[in-house]
């Protein structure tokens, strides 16, 4: 099925529709886990309302490889009165480009269309091969070919220069994409340009994002989490290095596979954390571990 030609045909069979001019603005969002990035595509639509969309997202083949493509299914979907039909998944099969097709076509309510401010549009996910900061461009996605971006009154957008498809910018507090906070490399190594989130410079067998986590340095092996065990003779004493911001969590086992919650939502007391219970309240309790998180909400 044609969907874009029937969706065509059936609003130009409405009467009444505002001549109104929509316009769209297309930009993409990058962000890193380290080991991954994601590009998240957003459009800002004004009214009237959109019906259809399609555009490419190119990315650098030698540095990316995609992982998972998908379109924004919660909004952009085709539904023939009766089911949903799917919209095919975004063609990956060109090395260097991601092709997403999609709409907001519904017989149930052929002139709702999609409006709004950053609306997202589809998503991608990369593993990385290299340490490099990769680069991303947009387009049209089948210029000349198909209509992309269709207004509820039938106005094809892109031919009447109301699209207007931005690049794709990178997490503003990760430039790099590598995985780390610029801030927090810089604070280390005075530049985000000798770090990456596996590299662990201080070879203590933890790697920087470990280190970035932890809230501990990554220069100096000594400042580590590790979990110290006293015991007397009625209480146990844990004793861990503490950074500013982190929240801890104690967890206990009589089995390497089945960790419970002791003691959760600990606040940092930097430079130590100390935590005491009695012998009596674990009985055969024989692991422990502790667990770190960010306080700072993001």
């Amino acid at each position: 099925m044609n969907i874009q030609k029937t969706l065509l045909g059936l609003v130009a069979g409405v009467v009444g529709i505002s001549s109104a001019q929509a316009s769209v603005r297309v930009y993409g969002e990058a962000t890193s886990t380290g080991p991954t990035i994601n590009v998240q595509v957003f459009a800002d639509i004004t009214a009237p309302a959109v019906v259809s969309f399609s555009y490419k997202l190119f990315y650098p083949a030698s540095q990316l490889q995609p992982v998972s493509a998908y379109c924004n299914g919660a909004l952009w979907y085709f539904h023939d009165g009766t089911r949903v039909v799917p919209y095919p998944a975004p063609d990956t099969s060109t090395p260097g480009e991601v092709l997403f097709i999609g709409g907001h076509l519904d017989a149930r309510d052929p002139l709702a269309g999609v409006v709004g401010n950053h609306v997202l549009l589809g998503t991608v996910e990369f593993n990385r091969n290299t340490q490099s900061t990769p680069n991303f461009d947009m387009t049209i996605g089948r210029a000349g070919q198909f209509a992309s971006f269709v207004a509820v009154n039938g106005a094809v957008l892109e031919t009447s220069g109301q699209v207007t498809i931005q690049s794709v910018s990178s997490d503003s507090s990760d430039k790099d994409l590598d995985g780390l906070s610029d801030s927090w490399e810089e604070k280390f190594f005075g530049s985000t340009k000798d770090a990456f989130y596996s590299d662990d410079p201080d070879g203590d067998g933890v790697d920087n994002s470990g280190e970035a986590a932890m809230g501990s340095d990554p220069t100096d092996p000594r400042s580590l989490l590790r979990l110290a065990i006293a015991g007397e003779k009625e209480k146990y004493i844990l004793e861990w290095n503490s950074a500013e911001e982190r929240v801890y969590t104690i967890e206990v086992a009589r089995s390497l596979n089945r960790f419970e919650v002791l003691k959760d939502g600990i606040p940092a007391t930097p430079p130590l954390n100390t935590f005491e219970f009695d012998h009596a309240e674990l009985g055969d309790i024989l692991f422990f571990r502790v667990r770190v998180e960010s306080a700072v909400r993001r």
